[in-house]
Formats: C-alpha cells, sequence, structure tokens
C-alpha cells in the first residue's frame, strides 16, 4: 500500500509543472492493471494521441525482455507506458529503447545524487544493481504507419525485494537514503525523452554513460555461438562487439549476453 508521504498519482499531479509539450498532456492514472502496456495498446488502437501516458500503482503482469516477468508492487515502484507516433519516432525504431534508456539515465543523474549508467540496451544500473528496465513494443496504425509504446519500471522507493532479486536491485530511495517523489522521477523522465525522440540520433552521450563496454559478452548468429568485447555502439542501436581474430561486428539486442554486471 502507498504510505501517507506516497500518495497514489494522479494526472493533475503529473501535469502540474510538467514543461513538455506533448509527452504525458494527457495522463491517465489506474490502480492496478494487468500491464500499462496493454492499456496502452488498447487506447493507441481507440486512436489516442501521441504523448499518451498511463501510469499504475500496481501490474499484476508486468513484463521485461525476453519474456520476463518485471516485479511490480505497490510498494513504492513508478510503471507508465508512453505513446509514442511521429514526430517521436526515430529511425531505425530499435533507438526509441536506447533514446529512452539514455533519458531516464539523465533524469535520474541530473535530479537525484546517484551514479546511473546503461547496461545495454534497456536496463539502468546504479554500481552491480539494475534499477530501471525498458520494454519498447511497436505496432501498425491502419494506415500502415507505426506507433511505438515505452514501457519503463523504476524502483523509486522501494526498500526491499523478493529473495531472488536482492543482490540485484536497488531503488532510489535505498540509494539516496531518503524517499523520493515519484512523480518528480516521472516529470523530469518526460522532459529528457521528447528532445532526444524529437532529434532521434543516438548522442554520444549514451556511449559516455554505457557500462556495458569493454565487458565480454557471449552471442548467437546463424546458430553459431561466438564472445568477444563489446567496444561500441553503432548508429542503429546494435552493440559493436571485437572478437579474438580482431574483426568487429554488430550484434542486435536479442543475440547478446553481457557479462560482469550483475555479478555473473
Amino acid at each position: 500500500m502507498q504510505t501517507a508521504e506516497e500518495p497514489p498519482l494522479t494526472s493533475q499531479q503529473v501535469q502540474k509543472g510538467l514543461s513538455t509539450h506533448t509527452l504525458g498532456k494527457k495522463t491517465i492514472c489506474l490502480s492496478t492493471t494487468s500491464s500499462t502496456n496493454d492499456e496502452i495498446k488498447k487506447l493507441a488502437l481507440a486512436g489516442a494521441p501521441d504523448g499518451t501516458v498511463v501510469t499504475a500503482e500496481q501490474q499484476t503482469n508486468g513484463r521485461g525482455r525476453r519474456g520476463h516477468v518485471w516485479d511490480s508492487p505497490s510498494d513504492g515502484g513508478l510503471y507508465f507506458t508512453v505513446l509514442l507516433r511521429a514526430p517521436h519516432l526515430p529511425q531505425p525504431l530499435t533507438n526509441v529503447t536506447l533514446l529512452s534508456g539514455l533519458a531516464v539515465c539523465n533524469a535520474l543523474r541530473e535530479n537525484f545524487p546517484v551514479n546511473a549508467q546503461i547496461k545495454w540496451p534497456n536496463d539502468i544500473v546504479i554500481g552491480s544493481k539494475k534499477i530501471c528496465g525498458i520494454i519498447a513494443e511497436a505496432d501498425l496504425n491502419k494506415d500502415g504507419s507505426h506507433w511505438v509504446s515505452v514501457g519503463i519500471g523504476i524502483n523509486v522507493n522501494n526498500t526491499s525485494f523478493p529473495k531472488e532479486l536482492m543482490r540485484r536491485a536497488t531503488s532510489l530511495q535505498m540509494e539516496t537514503g531518503h524517499p523520493c517523489s515519484r512523480c518528480a522521477v516521472l516529470q523530469r523522465i518526460l522532459e529528457q525523452m521528447e528532445p532526444l525522440l524529437e532529434n532521434g540520433s543516438l548522442p554520444k552521450r549514451y556511449t559516455e554513460l554505457c557500462i556495458s563496454l569493454g565487458k565480454e559478452v557471449q552471442f548467437t548468429q546463424d546458430r553459431k555461438r561466438y564472445s568477444g568485447t563489446a567496444c561500441g555502439i553503432t548508429q542503429n542501436g546494435e552493440l559493436l562487439v571485437k572478437l579474438p581474430n580482431g574483426q568487429e561486428t554488430a550484434v542486435g539486442s536479442g543475440e547478446v549476453i553481457v557479462q560482469g554486471i550483475y555479478g555473473e
């Protein structure tokens, strides 16, 4: 349950003081839902505008990449999804995830005393612990154009986690030593996301904050297993890997396991 110091989010609260042009100007705040991404999909199919945001105090079926479950209890987490239509759709669309991750990382670093970094492509970590996960899902409009839902889950005022996550997870409150405003976190992220998505290209800042670079990685291509060292990010958002023979190859997020971050 929410404490007196951390009331449920409301659309009026989110929009008050939000300095974006589009993102978050229509916000729907729910108590419980299966997934905010599911809610955004329904709204998108019904014609909801670019920048629509859905938040939930609790998700019963929150999900991450590769079918993983995102633990979403009503004890201080921030769970929301943003609907993106043109002009907030960079090319390639795969950069939506990376730019959203950069927005989260920038917002946390600039507004809270935490050394947030990016685990390519879409986790935000502090030290060796995860504080945020992002999942982007693309779909088609009736006219054949795309829209994208960006689901973001952040541990804000969580003070404990399930036993299997304790070694790998942290929260803003645990890192700063005091409760933080979930509303302010949401607002600052949306304010960071909007210009990054409008620009569309992946800035050098992403590489500077990417903790995956220099780490050993394993990946699969054409049913063969390879290993190498992450050495860069392409403008298409792929991870550039240097193989033992010196050759460099670009790989997508679905093919890669990055070692040495969550205590592996």
